[in-house]
């Protein structure tokens, strides 16, 4: 058996000058101590660095928000569908086709910054007339619209310039969407409730 073998590890201590400085052994217990010290302290990091990280609530947030209005909105679908108003049925539908999109996109830019889901959703607004539904997604979409600039603000604060892209795609749609129903809105009030379900008994052929 070598020298080598026969010894333990050595790291030997800075000079200090005399010639009979003797080696400092390190025995496996102790670095396997320091071994584990120094993966707390990077978990400890990791773990501060992802609370510091203002984007992972911004996106939680809006995934709570998306959820909810997914299901008010897919709900008030099923309802108007159920009350005979099929061509209504038909455009709400197309409106709010993006949303299963969104909340994909959403949940992997949160993977992405080695987030994870944490949010809350809250109870829709369910109509139960047609202008209620109307109404309610209208007010609902005007609830979103200042919350994205919000999120968009302050993305861009944090240098996220992929989340402030993302968040800025949804607002668009989310524009999109109110800009309908604010239509939709002004037309059931000229024609009155009857003449307006009336209107939209059918679904528009093209």
């Amino acid at each position: 058996m070598t020298q080598l073998e026969k010894e333990p590890y050595a790291a030997r201590a800075p000079a200090t000058g005399g010639r009979n400085d003797a080696p400092t052994y390190v025995s496996e217990e102790d670095a396997i101590a320091v071994d584990t010290e120094v993966s707390d302290q990077l978990e400890t990091a990791t773990r501060m660095s992802k609370a510091a990280n203002p984007v992972l609530a911004i996106l939680n947030g809006l995934l709570g928000a998306t959820w909810r209005a997914y299901a008010q909105h897919q709900t008030h679908v099923a309802l108007i569908e159920a009350w005979g108003l099929k061509g209504l049925a038909s455009q709400m539908r197309v409106r709010t086709a993006d949303e299963p999109v969104t909340i994909h996109a959403l949940l992997n830019r949160l993977g992405d910054l080695h987030g994870a889901p944490a949010f809350t959703i809250e109870a829709p607004t369910i109509g139960a007339t047609v202008r209620e539904v109307l109404d309610n997604d209208m007010a609902l979409q005007r609830h979103t619209r200042p919350r994205l600039n919000a999120a968009a603000e302050a993305a861009a604060a944090a240098h996220d310039a992929t989340s402030r892209n993302l968040i800025e795609q949804i607002l668009a749609d989310e524009e999109q969407h109110l800009s309908w129903l604010e239509t939709e809105i002004e037309l059931c009030a000229r024609l009155g409730d009857a003449l307006y379900a009336a209107s939209r008994l059918q679904a528009v052929t093209t």
